[in-house]
């Protein structure tokens, strides 16, 4: 009964993430701005909470479905360590969620001490939420792919304005956040399949 919860981790967090980015792009479509920063720190912590929140589910109803099954009931205490029904959880519906949140905050943080570092020049503050959502959406490996092609982008059409405008601007990834979010989750399993990213796979 396992294909019951991998079906949920497969579609649950993805499904979120598409929603919210497609939501987001589509708003400042629409309205030609962006949600305001406070509004984009909300929903970067209702989604971490929602994957927290997924993990926590997973790992109960992991429990419940072994506790129905007379192999898998002796997987479960009395008849095993919990340690082991544990470690098991951890590493199914823990590690890569615990990764992924991890790897979200360390990059706001790294986006906003590079600001502060450079007096506000690099970044927009609501890049720093716009990252933490792409990353927390495209979970991880495909974190990586996602952070690699916005910043290929972001120096890419830097160095054709220069070609073209011979003067130096300011370099702003804020228009690529959300693009490249939505075509990494749709994308990224796609891709990481001929890039070799897959080795990063928890």
């Amino acid at each position: 009964m396992d294909w019951l919860i991998n079906i949920l981790i497969a579609i649950l967090r993805p499904a979120l993430g598409l929603i919210i980015l497609a939501g987001l792009l589509l708003f400042w479509i629409l309205k030609r701005k962006l949600l305001r920063e406070n509004s984009l720190k909300l929903i970067t912590y209702i989604f971490s909470g929602a994957i927290i929140f997924q993990s926590i589910f997973s790992t109960i109803l992991n429990w419940w479905l072994w506790s129905q099954q007379g192999i898998t009931q002796r997987f479960l205490p009395p008849y095993s360590s919990i340690n082991y029904v544990l470690g098991y959880s951890w590493q199914h519906y823990w590690f890569e969620s615990i990764v992924t949140i991890f790897t979200a905050i360390a990059v706001s943080f790294a986006i906003s001490f590079l600001n502060k570092r450079f007096e506000n020049c690099l970044f927009y503050d609501e890049e720093k939420y716009l990252a933490a959502l792409g990353i927390l959406a495209v979970g991880w490996p495909n974190c990586l792919i996602f952070l690699s092609l916005v910043l290929f982008l972001g120096v890419l059409f830097h160095l054709i304005s220069l070609f073209f405008n011979k003067e130096s601007e300011r370099l702003s990834l804020l228009y690529f956040w959300l693009p490249c979010a939505l075509l990494i989750l749709l994308l990224g399993d796609i891709i990481s399949k001929y890039i070799g990213i897959n080795q990063f796979i928890i």
